[in-house]
């Protein structure tokens, strides 16, 4: 029963945060570095995923569906998997997303010497370009789970142009196709997005600004969603609703 009230609590919470044109979410920790390639902590994940869009995302009924690659085919053998992708994204920089840009993003994840995501998709041997909106994944051998993949950071599409510049400090300014671009970050304190004009998909965000504020004590991250410091809260689970 309680984790069902904390359900119920959690969803009224969330419907009145929808009204709002910004919000403030509070995290269990102060999320690691924000560069998808790198990062290993859950809650850097939640920010990210404001910020980066992937090929392919989870509906509410945890069926996989398409994000920025339209869809999929396999090959008979399913070493080859082909994907379409959506036409007419921009990054928050304004670069164009295309197939180069995505072979550009899976061989970051799969070859950068220090990346995490390449455990997650190193059934992939090679990426190749077909034409500007269609890349072939080449696999080593059949991988069933590399859809699933796609829809965490190993799915994350990284503005080329930028991330090249940044090198290993792309975390410090993320440039991908999400919904939110990044404005600032100042450690163990907060990780402030807005929303990008120029989204894809923008039609379907209501929110302006995000201000992520890690709160390492559980207890003290409840405090402030009860006291109005915060709209919406992680990690409620064993805590106890008054």
């Amino acid at each position: 029963m309680k984790r069902f009230a904390l359900s119920i609590a959690f969803c009224l919470l969330a419907s009145t945060a929808a009204a709002q044109t910004q919000l403030k979410i509070g995290l269990g920790d102060d999320p690691d570095t924000l560069d998808p390639s790198l990062s290993r902590s859950y809650t850097t994940r939640i920010v990210l995923a404001s910020m980066c869009d992937k090929l392919f995302d989870i509906d509410a009924k945890t069926n996989i569906v398409p994000q920025l690659a339209l869809g999929h085919e396999t090959s008979a053998d399913g070493k080859t998997v082909t994907l379409k992708l959506r036409p007419g994204v921009k990054f928050h920089d304004g670069e164009a997303f295309d197939a180069e840009a995505a072979k550009y993003s899976l061989d970051r994840h799969l070859f950068m010497k220090t990346s995490f995501r390449r455990p997650e998709i190193g059934s992939i041997e090679k990426v190749e370009v077909v034409d500007p909106l269609t890349i072939k994944l080449l696999l080593k051998e059949p991988f069933s789970p590399l859809l699933a993949q796609l829809t965490d950071r190993a799915g994350m599409m990284l503005a080329p142009k930028a991330t090249e510049a940044a090198g290993d400090k792309f975390g410090l300014h993320p440039v991908c196709a999400g919904p939110y671009k990044f404005v600032e970050r100042i450690q163990q304190d907060r990780i402030v997005v807005e929303k990008f004009a120029d989204y894809w998909n923008k039609d379907q965000v209501s929110i302006d600004k995000i201000t992520y504020l890690p709160i390492v004590d559980a207890t003290v991250r409840l405090a402030n969603l009860k006291s109005g410091g915060l709209d919406l809260m992680e990690r409620v689970v064993g805590l106890k609703m008054k």
